[in-house]
């Protein structure tokens, strides 16, 4: 079955012959098979309802900011889990992660159960201890988590795709297929757990009971980060990719803070790849923020119909899909562009600033449909359709930046002799999620300082939007100088 899968779904678009060579080769099946399931989160797609219902707090903001608060613990352990990584291996770092992740999505779970029991007793609102403590904590973890294997993933999955000495596989490029097939495999993930979550809400009569089976979400998770972790236990191990078999050489914090050094000595590379994490923290924090609407919209078709009630895992399955999307388009545009010169690490100009340009222009389009919705046109379609039309983009946008930003540094790593490829992209990663966290913490300030927070969401999130439009401008701005070719200034 993964064979056909393989073949047909995940290596589309590869020569025949590399399919193939693929399909044969144990390491490279296994390392494929890692990358489609170590993100199968279930639970992903109903995050921020989950949220809401093991807090007993209907209150969105709430959730975006715990989201917000794994972002800030993953800035804070980039750097040291990108460390680990360099000084241990790539695939110590996946492994550690995995088991993390279990040991969190156990957490998620047993709190479940909790509210369960707590719904069962009459008790319609959460407590602060354990609900609203315990899931920023158990979020909180999942950011420490989440950077063990984020920088740590390109680089083990470039490496033991390199090893494999298969035709078409020796290109960094490879990391657009790599980045599709992850993107794939979440959108399965994304397509079972809705539907689960939506089954459980119609089996399930009783509140406590409900929220049982909902939770249980969390841990299909759980066995599906331990089937990954089983999976990656079947690559082999290579000592000389780490610092393990060089105790002497093994790098240091001195290392990465030489690597910034070298990294700040050529603005036309940092520059670029500022534009590039500018616009990854604003698709991620936009796709998280209009889970809101889109459930909230499309809870009102249901009302009328329920033959629109699989709308919103549509939604989200779609989102996924341009994530694989833009991608492929990343791996097609460096293809094209290694044909014509030697591959180079520093990211195209041209590329960061339609990427940035476009960021800004999407985040126009739902104050634009509420504008539209107040003069022109009645009902909810306008908003509708302008939000299911921004997390289709902004996943596109999502899609092509991580892999591009991802082997970027990897690149510069190489050129330049640096021993620390994780942490360098771990530091990136941090600034990235940084931003991240600052958007939600400000849209969590801002929905709790309006007066038309509850009465007039769509009011209220269009103007955030604005404001993160003009925010996003003021920050493009120093990055001009340096990624504006002089003869178009002149």
């Amino acid at each position: 079955m993964f064979n056909w899968f393989l073949r047909y779904v995940l290596l589309r678009g590869l020569p025949p012959d590399v399919v193939a060579a693929c399909a044969a080769h144990p390491e490279i099946r296994a390392l494929l098979l890692f990358r489609f399931t170590y993100l199968f989160a279930f639970h992903a797609p109903v995050l921020i309802p989950l949220l809401e219902r093991l807090t007993g707090q209907r209150d969105p903001a709430l959730g975006v900011l715990s989201l917000g608060i794994a972002s800030l613990t993953m800035v804070l352990a980039d750097v040291p889990t990108g460390l680990y990584a360099d000084r241990n291996g790539a695939k110590a770092a996946l492994r550690l992660g995995l088991k993390l992740t279990c040991a969190i999505m156990l957490g998620f779970f047993l709190l479940g159960l909790w509210r369960a029991w707590a719904v069962s007793q009459g008790h319609s609102a959460g407590p602060f201890v354990p609900g609203i403590v315990g899931l920023l904590l158990l979020e909180a973890g999942i950011g420490v988590s989440l950077a063990l294997l984020s920088g740590a993933d390109t680089v083990f999955f470039l490496a033991v795709a390199r090893r494999s000495a298969i035709p078409g596989l020796q290109h960094s490029g490879f990391e657009g297929i790599g980045s599709a097939i992850r993107y794939v495999g979440t959108l399965v993930a994304v397509v079972l757990g809705a539907a689960l979550y939506d089954g459980a809400a119609r089996i399930a009569s009783i509140p406590a009971l409900r929220v049982a089976l909902q939770s249980s979400l969390f841990l299909l998770t759980l066995l599906s980060m331990a089937f990954a972790l089983r999976t990656l236990n079947k690559i082999p191990d290579h000592p000389e990719e780490s610092g393990a078999s060089h105790p002497l050489l093994r790098p240091g914090f001195h290392s990465i803070a030489q690597a910034l050094t070298v990294l700040w000595q050529w603005p036309r590379f940092f520059w670029p790849m500022w534009l590039l994490c500018l616009t990854s923290s604003v698709s991620l924090f936009s796709v998280y923020v209009l889970q809101s609407p889109l459930s909230r919209l499309t809870a009102s078709l249901v009302r009328h119909s329920s033959l629109w009630w699989p709308l919103y895992t549509v939604l989200a399955a779609v989102g996924y899909w341009a994530s694989s999307r833009g991608s492929h388009a990343w791996r097609r545009q460096h293809l094209s562009s290694a044909g014509s010169r030697p591959e180079s690490s520093t990211p195209s100009r041209a590329n960061t600033l339609w990427l940035v340009a476009g960021a800004v222009c999407v985040l126009l389009l739902y104050p634009g449909a509420f504008s539209l919705r107040l003069h022109v046109a009645e009902g909810h379609w306008p908003l509708l359709s302008a939000a299911a039309l921004m997390c289709l983009l902004f996943n596109y946008l999502r899609g092509f930046v991580e892999p591009y930003s991802a082997t970027a540094l990897i690149a510069f790593t190489k050129d330049h002799g640096l021993s620390v490829p994780v942490s360098l992209v771990s530091v990136f990663n941090s600034i990235k999620r940084g931003l991240h966290f600052a958007l939600s913490a400000l849209f969590f300030v801002l929905l709790q300082r309006s007066d038309h927070a509850t009465s007039h969401p769509d009011a209220t999130l269009s103007a955030v939007l604005l404001w993160l439009a003009l925010a996003l401008v003021l920050l493009v701005l120093p990055a001009l100088r340096h990624t504006i070719p002089r003869d178009r200034v002149r």
